[in-house]
């Protein structure tokens, strides 16, 4: 019977000739999004990027993605340029020749940013994907700047560049003319207006954007917020977008209850499936022994390494809640940019542009909204990303272009039902945020049932003044409007004789 000591160093010697290396696991997303975010390396990290070179077995075709070919790309970028200036260099008008550059220019910086920006946080499928769309982050804000140094008249124009159909005035569009769900006297059908809403281009709008936020955000508190936010956004800013004036059931039923809710619920499914996904040491291409194993390899690559889930701790301190509010905040200024935006510069709903902006906002919001959860979450991060930073800049950019473009449009004032109700709002939930954060904490709020509930009552009063803005703004509802418009009309009259 051999004793412990010569059974160890036998096991070693077979784990030797068989070539086995055991390393324990490491955490590969918090080294890569910790090393991002400071711009530097730890001695710890350095241990840990080794011990993750050989948890990833040698393959030829990984090593040959992973190397930088940068003077290879010089070579091709360039060779490319003067095929198409100089060789295809066709009697054309100076128009194509101006859109031609500027192609070539975009072209140009997009290849130097996948080949020199720094890696993110994210790097499947590859690194170069994630420098790409940080580039083509940065070409979208390059041009709302160039925008934002024009005449309203000569943006409208410029459009026309990107698409010649552009350019004209749009029609107005109202949801709210006929309100009825029931329409006996429709010679098409008993429910003309329902079939309408339901066969807009919106609808899908809902769904998908809906599925897009619950992959982004991964958290279902979060996508309802920003789901019933979005309708009181509608409501108050419907006497400046006439297109924002809906039926009380489009509001409810159709976008948050059914496309809305749909949305999450497929968003949040496919992050479920993600999460509990297992994820095996990746295998080399060139290891796999039969071609169908090589290729589903490959595709495999397109997938995530790991995939990491949000909680956001919002009700945790001050700080987390005031984030959440943020980002919030944020992502619905996005959506009303939109309507904003084509509103001024005559950009139809049905326009490929508008898809255009919305998959450059998706495609960003990855990466961005990944370093703008690890800024919040890790306290070594001392910085925001360089996604979430382009993302900020193009939100703020896109607010300056319409604003600077609205002249003669935004002249209505906001109504008595909206602002103060808005300022209701505000009067409940500031002194709540105060009292629960900085007066109370959580242990005293779990000794003390009737402190807890008290703030949670306040909590839900706060919603009170929103929720009767909605009543009251609906335009097939109206609910206390003309009483609320005239007593706050009335004391503000006695406000201003006293005075």
């Amino acid at each position: 019977m051999s004793s412990p000591s010569s059974a160890t160093q036998q096991d070693l010697r077979n784990r030797k000739q068989n070539k086995q290396i055991i390393v324990p696991p490491i955490n590969t997303q918090q080294v890569s999004s910790s090393s991002s975010a400071n711009g530097s390396t730890s001695p710890e990290e350095d241990t840990a990027k080794q011990q993750t070179e050989c948890r990833t077995p040698k393959d030829e075709f990984i090593d040959a993605l992973n190397k930088p070919h940068t003077i290879t790309i010089l070579v091709a970028s360039f060779a490319v340029l003067f095929y198409y200036s100089f060789i295809r260099h066709d009697a054309i008008t100076t128009e194509q020749n101006v859109k031609r550059g500027i192609m070539a220019m975009i072209g140009l910086f997009l290849v130097y940013c996948a080949v020199q920006l720094r890696d993110g946080i994210l790097m499947r499928p590859h690194p170069v994907i994630w420098r790409l769309i940080t580039g083509i982050g940065l070409v979208y804000l390059l041009f709302l700047v160039f925008l934002m140094f024009q005449t309203k008249e000569d943006a409208r124009q410029f459009m026309k560049y990107l698409d010649p159909s552009l350019g004209v005035p749009l029609p107005e569009r109202d949801y709210a003319n006929n309100c009825d769900i029931y329409t006996p006297n429709n010679p098409v059908s008993y429910f003309k207006n329902v079939y309408d809403t339901i066969y807009d281009e919106f609808i899908l709008a809902h769904v998908l954007g809906y599925i897009a936020k619950a992959l982004l955000f991964r958290d279902l508190k979060l996508c309802w917020c920003l789901s019933l936010f979005f309708e009181i956004m509608e409501i108050t800013f419907q006497h400046w977008l006439p297109n924002f004036k809906e039926c009380w059931w489009d509001h409810i039923i159709i976008d948050v209850l059914i496309c809305n809710n749909i949305g999450i619920i497929i968003g949040l499914w496919i992050c479920d499936y993600l999460k509990m996904r297992k994820y095996p040491l990746w295998i080399g291409v060139t290891k796999m022994d039969t071609t169908p194993k090589k290729i589903k390899r490959i595709f495999q690559q397109f997938t995530p390494f790991n995939w990491t889930s949000y909680d956001w701790h919002i009700f945790d301190d001050a700080k987390h809640f005031l984030y959440f509010c943020a980002i919030v905040l944020a992502m619905n200024i996005v959506d009303l940019n939109a309507f904003f935006l084509k509103y001024v510069l005559w950009v139809p709903p049905p326009n490929k542009l508008n898809v255009y902006r919305l998959l450059i906002w998706f495609c960003l919001g990855m990466p961005a909204i990944r370093e703008y959860y690890q800024y919040i979450s890790d306290p070594n991060t001392k910085r925001i990303g360089a996604n979430t930073w382009i993302a900020i800049g193009i939100i703020f950019t896109e607010i300056l272009v319409y604003f600077k473009f609205s002249e003669g449009y935004y002249l209505i004032p906001f109504p008595h039902h909206i602002w103060v109700n808005w300022v209701l709002f505000f009067m409940i939930i500031i002194p709540w945020f105060i009292v629960f954060f900085f007066v109370t904490n959580r242990e005293m709020r779990r000794r003390n049932p009737l402190l807890k509930f008290a703030l949670n009552a306040t909590l839900t009063l706060s919603m009170v003044p929103l929720i009767f803005m909605f009543l009251s703004g609906c335009p097939d509802l109206q609910y206390g409007r003309e009483w609320f418009d005239n007593t706050i009309e009335s004391l503000l009259q006695k406000y201003a004789y006293s005075n």
